[in-house]
């Protein structure tokens, strides 16, 4: 296929007459260079990947620059729904561990609880970030698997695999730490 792409259009040429004038403007957009160039890389990846339908096309250069832009926006869009959703999670997040290690509550404890709550704020706090959202989301707020996935903009059983795998790892973490004799899982279910 590479070879029909050459034979009709010289790819490297392409790239050395319109390469730089395309990075700069996926730079414009996206306002981070290695972002821009791996961007630049797939539109022209993407570009010889067209294959014969190429020769149908009668300016390369603004065909390359519609690809790369258009990968700009997508990267864009991207970003600033996970930063939404971080944001959202975070708060989410916050409100539910903040009860965890108040003052009040730990003075209140004895040693051993505030030592298995902290081994669980630490566990959380280690988790992957998908698997915390859908942790804490589930587990400690309350949400159910459909409002999780709606939260999230993921399916059902992504959520319920995230879970899991969150679970999995509280589980390995909390029966590591010293002392751990299982009373840590107990306190990570009463969680939920």
């Amino acid at each position: 296929m590479v070879a029909a792409i050459s034979d009709a259009i010289d790819v490297e040429e392409l790239y050395r007459v319109h390469g730089r004038r395309v990075r700069w403007i996926v730079w414009r957009i996206v306002g981070n260079r290695q972002d821009a160039d791996d961007i630049t890389q797939s539109a022209f990846q993407r570009l010889i990947e067209t294959g014969e339908d190429l020769q149908a096309v009668r300016n390369e250069g603004a065909f390359v620059t519609t690809i790369a832009t258009n990968l700009a926006r997508n990267h864009l869009r991207y970003c600033q729904t996970t930063r939404k959703h971080s944001a959202a999670v975070a708060h989410h997040y916050g409100e539910v561990i903040a009860p965890l290690s108040s003052p009040a509550d730990s003075a209140a404890e004895d040693a051993g609880d505030a030592a298995r709550r902290q081994a669980l704020e630490a566990g959380i706090a280690g988790l992957p970030p998908k698997c915390r959202i859908a942790f804490v989301l589930c587990k400690l707020k309350g949400l159910t698997y459909q409002q999780t996935a709606e939260r999230m903009g993921i399916s059902i059983h992504m959520v319920k695999k995230h879970v899991q795998r969150g679970m999995a790892h509280l589980a390995r973490q909390l029966n590591a730490e010293p002392g751990g004799n299982g009373d840590t899982m107990r306190t990570a279910h009463d969680a939920g």
